[in-house]
């Protein structure tokens, strides 16, 4: 990409990554640890990272993130390791506002209106200067990469839309699960980016759906959208009259005239791109466990830390007798692993720095994390070994000594050292605190 694009793209464009969301799904480790967003792939780079790399590389110069839980563990993160590019500046949400409120807030910084006072205090940071907001999901993971972002500019530039959403394609079966969006008439392109139209009706999960189209959670947004939208917006609740704080549920059927209690100009175009590349939404562990499968399988590009070798990837000071142990394609072994003679590792097995795996025991189709207590500010309580003959068969591991068989589980450890294990589609009942 051309020097002087980037300049463009840095002068112009500001990203805003929505980082603020609860998470529940993902409990206990997004309680006891950090953030899905900060959720690492392939054994090291967090989610939102790959954002902010792809970002910067693109040229984009401002880069924000909203955080509400666990906001420490975004910035002992980003704080303790440089970028491929730049920094990344924080806004602080003691009270979630929304995906719109959270990217007005970022977009518009301290001349974005106030919805809750005197508990919400104004973003710290002036409001940008620029034209263009781009707003990913911090936990989406896909092959969207700069060229990808570089020909989205230059189509909601060219057709003169208020907003362009990406839209993926989903199983027609699944349409329900997702917000899906219908074209008017589309133009077909060529490449990943294979459609581009306006959005003529959007339906939030509705299983009747005439389009299987999901919204992908990457929105670009021009500034006098989001200055027109702010003065609307209310609490983050469906118990306020007239709510206004979503883009799925308000923001959309806005735009597309469908909301009886908010009317906006008809020049504010919305305006749709289909991507039929690799793309991901890491909503439930399940999926977690299986983006690591298209990581291995090199489906989705990730520029990993280890080296390649015949079976996978393998990381540095590795104990292994490859006579003695079995390997099944594809797998990660990080750093500093021990893998005793008789252990069976695969397939799908990512398995972070520092584990030991005992004698005769198998881990397959499940990640197992590194050392994550610089980042999660919680005490690191004990080795990591899967014990001798012990199976670990889809599941996800914090940290710990592993003396039980897990088939679908979820073991994590709170700051006191209390280790938990749930089944993998756990969701603990009641609102998060």
């Amino acid at each position: 990409m051309s020097g002087e694009v980037m300049n463009s793209i840095k002068n112009d464009v500001k990203a805003t990554i929505l980082a603020a969301g609860l998470g529940k799904r993902m409990n206990p480790l997004s309680s006891d640890y950090f953030p899905k967003p900060l959720f690492p792939l392939g054994g090291d780079i967090p989610m939102v990272e790959t954002w902010v790399n792809k970002l910067a590389n693109w040229g984009v110069g401002e880069i924000s993130m909203n955080l509400c839980v666990l906001r420490d563990t975004f910035k002992r993160h980003f704080g303790s390791r440089p970028l491929q590019n730049g920094t990344v500046r924080f806004l602080d949400e003691e009270i979630p506002t929304g995906t719109l409120g959270g990217i007005c807030k970022q977009a518009l910084g301290d001349r974005a209106k106030l919805v809750y006072q005197p508990e919400e205090t104004r973003p710290d940071f002036p409001k940008f200067s620029g034209t263009t907001i781009l707003a990913p999901s911090g936990d989406i993971v896909s092959n969207f990469d700069a060229a990808d972002l570089q020909r989205m500019y230059e189509i909601h530039k060219s057709v003169g839309a208020a907003m362009t959403m990406v839209l993926t394609p989903v199983p027609w079966e699944m349409r329900g699960e997702y917000g899906t969006a219908i074209f008017g008439s589309a133009e077909d392109l060529d490449g990943a980016i294979s459609k581009s139209g306006e959005i003529v009706d959007f339906l939030e999960k509705d299983p009747n759906s005439p389009s299987n189209l999901n919204n992908a959670s990457i929105y670009m947004i021009d500034m006098a959208l989001l200055e027109y939208l702010d003065p609307f917006r209310t609490q983050c609740s469906l118990d306020v009259e007239n709510p206004f704080y979503d883009f799925g549920k308000h923001v959309f059927p806005a735009l597309l005239g469908k909301l009886d209690y908010i009317q906006l100009p008809k020049e504010f175009k919305l305006w749709g791109i289909q991507y039929d590349g690799e793309w991901f939404d890491v909503g439930r562990k399940r999926d977690y466990i299986e983006v690591h499968k298209n990581i291995l399988k090199k489906e989705l590009r990730l520029p990993l830390q280890y080296d390649e070798f015949e079976g996978g990837y393998i990381g540095r000071n590795v104990s292994i007798d490859v006579t003695s142990t079995t390997i099944i394609p594809p797998v990660l072994i990080g750093n500093d692993c021990v893998i005793k003679p008789g252990a069976t590792i695969g397939p799908f097995a990512v398995i972070g720095d520092g584990w030991t795996v005992e004698e005769n025991s198998q881990v397959a189709n499940s990640v197992l994390w590194k050392d994550y207590s610089v980042i999660s500010g919680k005490n690191h309580h004990a080795a990591s070994i899967i014990r001798n003959g012990i199976t670990v068969n889809g599941s996800i591991v914090g940290e710990g000594i592993v003396e039980t068989d897990l088939f679908e589980k979820v073991v994590s450890a709170a700051n006191d050292g209390t280790v938990t294990t749930v089944d993998l589609d756990w969701i603990p009942d009641g609102k998060r605190e």
